[in-house]
């Protein structure tokens, strides 16, 4: 299934559009050189990949997906013979319109642009540019170092948007934008000439091939620099956040031209060139915080409050009005009381940080002595639990989805961000609100990093009224006016100037400025390919154009914004589609039925939406972590799937669900067959045998591997009885009921079995449930959409719980904790239900004396664990079992209930970094998912199974 590049083929027929043109020349130039799989333009990915988190849509006609320099570099050259304009995508959480094109969109690919390398002294990181933000913050983390931009996004952003759009953030402020931290970067110009700044011979090569470029960048930073009043308007206007226009500064700012060109192409959006890697100066991370939400009357009130504690030791302080208040004072983590409070009360969220703990009681006295006089809302008190400061902050992060989450339903979500200096930005935000009651924009939120003067605010209308567009339009002036010629500030603080901004860059800046930074872009890319119309556009109403239809679709998903946060969790981004992704799909073809538009295109995305969207949707719901509204896109695909489900399909489900004993026990007999026949054949012959009838059966039939278990033992109620003191009853799944060791198990028992005798070892009596060989939590049918039957299996179940447990007097143990998280999402409350992990930290742990074995083993958190937030019981579990263990970071494996075999390209994706994170020596792994533990042994090359195996290898009753 993988072609030679490392990518993973897609086995279905493509709907193509048509491409014509230099776009088919472009297309059959670059056969051969990129693989097809990566040349995209069938109507339904162009639409899906070409969406960012900005209110506009351009969809492009090709989309290539690079993963090198090489390769970008061959696109560049083909595009300029052609001239087609193209775009450089990274995340696509950009929020002004830069990151998309009507034309040709490059797009990072998931296997490269993943290196990285810290020095020695630890005070500079190198990243490629498709490093996560947070990634690199977790490469430092040990270090005790971090990279200065932290943007809202740095979840999900990557290095190369992040430095593209001179991302900021929360705690950042300018002296950590990556403007004031880059020592070096890589970037590849419009001419397919290539600088890396931290090779001197690439410097000297380029000083000498590019002295007509240098020359006329140095008689711009003269002509800038001599001007008395425009340089201190340019000094001036960096003193707080901008992001509009270039960064101009670069020119003033250094005298080297080599500095000059790499500090232009920090917020230059794409439009400059290629950045493909960059080294950036890290910062400390005091590990020791503080964190407190202060509510103050009024936003003036809190504005006048940050002049105080910019004075004292504060590491970032963020507003929230009080309509953004609304939209999270629900929210795990946020105090009642917020509830309560009056309809003008501000918050600041603040932080404060150190080195030790007698540090940071230090900052909190002074805080609260500079605050002393100051009138507040409510008390405030300081924590320094990481897990309350950490739900604080991911509201905060959140707040944008959130707020839009609060908006009517096909409505378009505009957010703005502008700067002024901290000193009057208290008058800015009352004058602003004036202007919101003006054109009677209701509920607008107003948050920010208010230590930089930095405010964002959001406009929810619907802009399908050509009147709502024009009154935007005309409130936008207003805007301008407002920060510019009454305040001097930024009209782009750090989202990027976009098509959004671009009309006003001149106004912001000025003629003269505005023609400095119209000639770089002329210079350093002269045909005008690199992400033509963003920054620089003459068209006067580009940001009032293209706006992207949010439609009515689904209740489960009409509140999503796209902003993309969901995806970096979501294990096919990047394969077939995103969380994201499907959405965009699925809202457009509900747009295309009831409209009646466009047919052709409608089949053609039904047709493709099946695999692209359904099928290889792990439908896992890690997304909803991500999301900041916690949208489960899988839910939605199980409503799909559930509309999908014909007549006689769920007639065959209803049957399996009556008949499960029989079920299980002929797939019981049909695993013990296929075991025989691998113990005849061997591994390599099976695998070749089976490999071959699955393509003759067009893929319909199940992928087996050498993974694969033979037959688990009849579970016999009668026969496990034990007379303990203490009672626990044990469900064991149908899975672990029918799927016993595989071929690589040093275990000679099933699951069951082996639980059994840990039970017992423990001193508790096992109770099982009536009726057990037909029992089922229901998860596999309610993935399937098979929701009725997946009621009644849960149903059932429930009801022998129920009665085995005594109503809940005793715990209950599920062997695999995917069902048990359905279970806890679908039995009535008042039940000890546990997987496990928690059981066995919680009911075994206090009854066992754990012996730690030698050696190095890995763990995987399957989804379900990672839901219930279990990863760190886990490797807590571990660690008192094996010396020493590795967590590989693996997101969702892919697997998916039965979609490993059915759809394996699927896990071969999820799992396509697994390998190379087992260290050397580490011959087995351990998880909670018998389904899962298949495909990790399989693509992993050492063996997995359940935790509990391990649990009762290293334990011995308590005393003995």
């Amino acid at each position: 299934m993988r072609c030679r590049q490392g990518h993973y083929s897609i086995p279905y027929n493509r709907s193509y559009a048509m491409l014509t043109g230099k776009y088919l020349e472009l297309y059959n130039r670059l056969m051969g050189i990129i693989p097809e799989k990566r040349l995209i333009q069938d109507d339904l990915r162009r639409l899906a990949y070409g969406t960012d988190a900005s209110f506009y849509r351009y969809v492009p006609q090709i989309i290539i997906i690079v993963e090198s320099d090489l390769e970008v570099l061959r696109v560049i050259k083909e595009c300029r013979e052609l001239k087609l304009p193209m775009t450089f995508r990274a995340a696509g959480t950009s929020l002004s319109g830069q990151a998309q094109s009507d034309s040709v969109l490059l797009m990072l690919g998931p296997k490269g642009w993943q290196d990285y390398s810290i020095s020695e002294n630890l005070d500079e990181i190198t990243l490629q540019s498709g490093i996560l933000g947070a990634t690199a913050n977790s490469y430092l983390a040990p270090y005790g170092k971090k990279i200065g931009p932290d943007p809202a996004s740095i979840n999900s952003a990557k290095i190369g948007g992040i430095v593209s759009n001179n991302a900021c953030g929360m705690a950042s402020g300018i002296e950590l934008n990556s403007l004031h931290t880059l020592r070096n970067m890589k970037m590849i110009f419009s001419d397919g000439t290539v600088l890396d700044t931290r090779d001197e011979h690439s410097r000297i090569q380029f000083l000498q091939d590019k002295k007509e470029w240098i020359d006329r960048l140095d008689a711009i930073a003269r002509r800038l620099s001599e001007n008395h009043d425009l340089l201190q308007r340019i000094n001036r206007k960096y003193m707080i956040k901008n992001t509009t226009g270039y960064s101009i500064k670069a020119l003033t700012a250094h005298e080297d031209p080599i500095e000059r060109i790499q500090h232009l192409m920090v917020g230059s959006e794409g439009t400059l060139a290629f950045i493909s890697d960059v080294t950036f100066r890290t910062a400390d991370d005091p590990k020791e915080k503080a964190t407190t939400l202060l509510l103050f009357p009024d936003i003036a009130s809190a504005c006048e409050a940050v002049l105080l504690l910019r004075e004292c030791n504060v590491a970032a302080a963020e507003l929230i009005d009080r309509v953004g208040l609304r939209t999270v004072e629900n929210k795990p983590g946020m105090p009642s009381y917020i509830r309560e409070l009056g309809d003008t009360v501000t918050a600041l969220l603040t932080e404060t940080a150190g080195y030790t703990g007698e540090e940071v009681e230090a900052n909190i006295k002074e805080i609260n002595e500079k605050l002393k006089g100051t009138v507040m809302a409510h008390d405030y008190e300081f924590t320094r639990d990481p897990v309350k400061q950490a739900r604080l902050w991911n509201i905060r992060k959140g707040l944008f989805p959130s707020a839009c989450s609060e908006r009517k339903t096909g409505t378009t979500v505009i957010i703005e961000d502008i700067a002024v200096p901290v000193e009057v930005l208290g008058q800015c935000l009352l004058a602003l609100q004036d202007l919101f009651a003006k054109y009677h924009y209701e509920n607008t939120v107003i948050w920010g990093h208010v230590f930089d003067g930095n405010v964002h605010f959001v406009l929810t209308k619907d802009f399908t009224d050509p009147a709502m567009v024009r009154k935007y339009s005309d409130f936008m002036d207003e805007v301008v006016d407002l920060v510019v010629k009454k305040y001097d500030g930024s009209l782009k603080a750090e989202h990027g100037t976009g098509r959004n901004m671009a009309p006003f860059v001149e106004k912001e800046w000025g003629p003269e400025i505005y023609a400095a930074m119209k000639e770089v872009k002329e210079i350093l890319d002269p045909d005008n390919l690199f992400n033509p119309g963003v920054i620089i556009n003459d068209d006067m109403e580009v940001h009032l154009k293209n706006f992207k239809p949010m439609p009515a679709a689904h209740d489960l998903i009409d509140i999503c914004i796209e902003c993309g946060f969901c995806e970096r969790n979501c294990m096919s981004n990047g394969f077939t589609l995103s969380a994201r992704q499907r959405i965009v799909i699925y809202r457009e073809m509900e747009r295309l039925k009831k409209t009646g538009e466009n047919p052709g295109l409608l089949k053609k995305l039904e047709k493709d939406f099946d695999y692209l969207g359904d099928q290889t949707c792990a439908a896992d719901g890690l997304c909803a972590l991500g999301c900041p509204v916690e949208i489960n896109t899988g839910e939605l695909i199980k409503e799909l799937r559930k509309e999908k489900a014909g007549s006689v399909a769920r007639k065959i489900a209803a049957w399996i669900g009556r008949s499960m004993a029989g079920v299980t026990g002929s797939a019981r007999a049909a695993l013990a067959m296929v075991n025989l026949f691998h113990s005849i054949l061997g591994s390599t012959l099976m695998t070749l045998i089976t490999k071959g009838a699955r393509k003759l059966s067009g893929n319909t039939l199940p992928l087996w591997t050498p993974a694969m278990p033979k037959n688990a033992a009849r579970v016999r109620p009668e026969a496990a009885f034990y007379e303990g003191v203490h009672r626990v009853v044990y469900f064991p799944s149908c899975i672990t009921r029918t799927m016993g060791v595989s071929k690589d198990h040093r275990e000679a028992e099933s699951l069951t079995r082996a639980t059994e005798n840990l039970i017992r070892k423990a001193g508790y009596q096992i109770i099982y449930p009536e009726g057990l060989d037909n029992l089922c939590c229901g998860m596999a049918f309610n993935s399937k959409g098979f929701k009725k039957t997946a009621k009644e299996k849960s149903d059932e179940l429930g009801a022998a719980l129920k009665k085995a447990s005594e109503n809940g007097r005793y715990p209950i143990l599920c062997d695999m904790s995917p069902c048990l998280h359905h279970m806890k999402e679908t039995l009535e409350p008042g039940l000890k239900l546990y997987e496990p992990i928690e059981f066995t930290l919680e009911i075994l742990e206090p009854k066992l004396d754990f012996t730690p074995m030698q050696g190095i083993i890995a763990v995987h958190p399957v989804c379900s664990a990672k839901k219930m937030g279990l990863e760190d019981k886990l490797m807590k579990l571990a660690r008192m079992c094996c010396t020493n263990v590795v967590k590989p970071e693996v997101n969702c494996c892919g697997f998916a209930g039965d979609r490993g075999f059915t759809y394996p390209e699927l896990n071969e994706y999820g799992l396509r970094n697994l390998k190379k994170q087992i260290p050397e020596g580490c011959n087995e792994g351990f998880s909670t998912s018998r389904t899962c533990e298949i495909g990790l042994t399989y693509h992993g090359g050492i063996s997995y199974k359940s935790i509990l195996y391990l649990v009762d290898r290293v334990t011995t009753p308590k005393g003995k």
